[in-house]
């Protein structure tokens, strides 16, 4: 065995804690083996470190333990610190976070009277606005959960409306996602120091275009050279209980330590970045004398040169420890860790009488406030559930109810729309699906127009409310009273009859559109701490979402299919899905989809190659799982025939169990097809280098798409019929569960 796979123990300079770093030999970089991995190795002791280094050295000298495998026997050998260690990095990456939260605080079941309600809508709709109204939190006591001007909520927060005492369960990403997070803020930030600033380095670094993990939330504001002064600053005076209610504020002498360690990483990767320059540009010349191809193809070298340097892993080493230790600053509750001591979860509960503090301690893992900056978890939660007595004053009736607000549709920038697979993933799970939008904007957003559209062809049309805010906005002279809510539902009437009467059929549109005459709730001035306006509507919205799933009809009669029709959805989907590719691919021009950029696509690989799910603006498997509901959904909104008399109240019962019946197969099928069928292809396509490696890589992803989501034609080979055939079986199987259904029915 060579020396190469050895371990040694260190300790990161200012830090108790000892780490252990090696190469791992199942892992590569850049197509070489061996990657450089740096864990914590959860002890402060030299001794007991030293024996955790010296049992990881034996498990890397014996080949026979470098397999999955072999973990079980590797457990009964070693400390399961060291197994966690060697294995974690080739075990799936991602944690079953809701698995963790259902265990801890698991939703009421329907039988005890509690309905659940989803809530979305695109960023800056007033979603978390409508949730601390339902909930009874105040804006500027509670805070809770977190509100801005737009783009705040990154990871799902479950309310479970109950009485008794107060409880929460905060789930985290696991240290392995942590860690590749970080790497790629540090590329992106690589990149940008090449030829950028030093501001625009450090904004690079904190602040990811898709505003998710945001690291100045919890490293802190980076101030900077370019730091004026803003006319639209102003000082507005806080109450002393706005004052005495901040968390985790950081102070002033801290202030002066968190500069000092933001400007020694900033320092840390330009240097790194202008080493890695030199050294390319001194073979291949500089840049700005390059082809646009050569110089993407230059600056891809250069960060992937530094990428696997010792200096790359020292930076994301010492600043996920800076991350880490975070996590101390939480004296309340308790921590669920990893073997290796990364927290899992974080449990609280409390008394009635303990609801102010409750919110506080909860608030370190979803606040965002600027005084907090430097010490706030919030980038590194993936959930929240809580639990307890929270009811609004507006309403005196016991309330049974469990919410989730979800991240913002096109959170993160997206030409498509579509509606991610794990939001449409909860629309069999709840009872009520509220589309909530501003009715300064009534649907015009493309992905609110997408996000209904997902609805009813996912077969939930009956669970649909719109939910308007910001009504008080809606202003003119002849904006008053009906007229104003005839204007507002104007927006939705064109989305429905030029949308989904055009994309679905006309049938669904006029059904969608009588349902949505008693479902559509038109609420202002949210944001108040008593917003007397809103009551009469809000308490007929409550009364709304408490009332369970809609009843099932009971069909007497079920429709026949061409089978040859199918044929043709399949084929639409599939052009659906592969001609905004081809344009992202920059290889055929789309009007309204731009190529991607080149970085993207190789962030895109990485991903795959990797296994990660982590919400990226480039999501195949969400785009084939929107162009198959909506394909397939056109498909079963036109049978051939009826059995019997239904009328329309029973052909669209019908029609919308066998649409719901399909969609937990089809993700299924388009995570199997796009992520683990393919992805020794997307690895050949991340490692890819050198000249014209970005013109080989989009050719490589193109590939994918034409091998496993095939263009079906009168040539089709064997791998296309094996996808017709393998969508077909899940439409049938789907058609035929609920026809059983129906001639069971008494």
């Amino acid at each position: 065995m060579s020396y190469y796979y050895s371990a040694r123990e260190k300790r990161n300079p200012g830090r108790q804690a000892f780490l252990v770093e090696f190469r791992h030999p199942l892992k590569s970089e850049s197509g070489r083996p061996g990657k450089k991995i740096r864990k914590g190795l959860g002890t402060n002791d030299a001794t007991e470190a030293q024996r955790l280094v010296a049992e990881l050295n034996e498990l890397l000298q014996e080949e026979r333990f470098w397999s999955l495998g072999a973990r079980c026997e590797a457990e009964r050998r070693f400390d399961p610190r060291v197994v966690d260690i060697f294995y974690s990095e080739i075990e799936s990456k991602k944690l079953n976070s809701r698995l963790i939260r259902d265990r801890a605080l698991p939703f009421p079941p329907h039988e005890d009277g509690y309905a659940r309600v989803l809530l979305v809508g695109v960023p800056g709709a007033g979603k978390t606005t409508l949730l601390r109204q339902i909930i009874g939190s105040h804006p500027t006591r509670d805070k809770f959960p977190s509100t801005s001007v737009n783009r705040t909520t990154t990871f799902p927060t479950e309310v479970i409306m109950r009485e008794g005492d107060f409880s929460a369960i905060v789930t985290f990403l696991s240290e392995h996602e942590t860690r590749f997070e970080l790497e790629e803020c540090i590329s992106r930030a690589i990149i940008e120091a090449i030829e950028g600033d030093r501001d625009n380095v450090a904004t690079t670094f904190l602040k990811p275009s898709d505003m998710r993990f945001r690291l100045d939330y919890t490293l802190g504001e980076y101030r900077g050279s370019n730091d004026e002064e803003d006319s639209y600053d102003y000082d507005y005076p806080l109450s002393e209980t706005n004052i005495l209610e901040e968390s985790a504020d950081v102070a002033e002498g801290e202030t002066h330590i968190i500069q000092q360690r933001l400007h020694t990483i900033i320092d840390q990767i330009i240097a790194l970045a202008i080493k890695y320059r030199d050294k390319i540009c001194s073979d291949l010349g500089p840049l700005d004398s390059m082809k646009p191809e050569d110089k993407n193809s230059a600056i891809d070298l250069i960060q992937e040169e530094a990428a696997i340097s010792d200096e790359f892993v020292e930076i994301v080493g010492e600043v996920l420890e800076e991350i880490k230790s975070k996590f101390s600053l939480v004296t309340v509750g308790k921590f669920d860790k990893s073997t290796t001591g990364w927290p899992i979860a974080w449990q609280f509960d409390t008394g009635v009488e303990g609801r102010a503090y409750f919110i506080k301690s909860v608030r370190s893992f979803s606040g965002i406030a600027i005084k907090s900056w430097g010490k706030l978890l919030t980038p590194l939660v993936n959930g929240i559930r809580v639990a307890g007595p929270f009811y609004p004053a507006w309403t005196e009736k016991p309330v049974r109810l469990v919410l989730i607000d979800t991240e913002g549709l096109s959170h993160k920038a997206s030409a498509s729309g579509d509606i991610p697979e794990q939001i449409i993933g909860l629309f069999n799970e709840v009872d009520c699906i509220a589309l909530v939008d501003s009715a300064k904007n009534s649907l015009t957003h493309f992905a609110a127009g997408k996000a209904m559209e997902a609805v009813v062809n996912s077969g939930q049309t009956r669970k649909l409310a719109l939910v308007f805010t910001h009504m008080d906005a809606v202003t003119g002279d002849n904006l008053k009273g009906k007229a104003r809510i005839d204007h507002v539902f104007g927006g939705v009437r064109n989305v429905v009859e030029n949308q989904i009467a055009r994309s679905v059929s006309t049938d669904l549109s006029r059904y969608l559109l009588q349902h949505l005459q008693s479902s559509t709730f038109y609420l202002g001035r949210l944001d108040a701490a008593e917003a007397v306006p809103a009551y009469p509507e809000l308490r007929r919205l409550l009364d709304a979402f408490e009332k369970t799933a809609p009843v099932p009809f009971a069909p007497v009669a079920f429709p026949t299919y061409s089978h040859e029709k199918l044929a043709f959805a399949i084929q639409e989907a599939a052009i659906y899905f592969r001609k905004p590719w081809r344009a992202r691919l920059n290889f055929e021009p789309m009007a309204d989809t731009p190529p991607s950029h080149w970085q993207s696509i190789k962030a895109l690989s990485r991903r795959y190659a990797e296994g990660w799910d982590d919400g990226f603006h480039l999501a195949p498997t969400t785009n084939l799982l929107n162009s198959l509901i909506r394909a397939i959904s056109r498909y079963l909104e036109t049978p051939l025939e009826w059995s019997g008399k239904p009328n329309d109240e029973e052909k669209r019962e019908v029609i919308e169990r066998v649409k719901s019946a399909v969609i937990k197969d089809f993700m299924l099928l388009c995570n199997r097809r796009l992520r683990e069928l393919p992805q020794p292809q997307w690895n050949s396509a991340f490692v890819l280098k050198g000249p014209g490696s970005t013109y080989e890589r989009r050719t490589e992803v193109e590939g994918i798409y034409e091998r496993w989501v095939p263009i079906p034609h009168s040539g089709s080979d064997y791998g296309t019929q094996e996808f017709l055939d393998e969508v077909k079986e899940i439409v049938y199987a789907a058609v035929k569960a609920v026809s059983s259904e129906i001639e069971a029915s008494p």
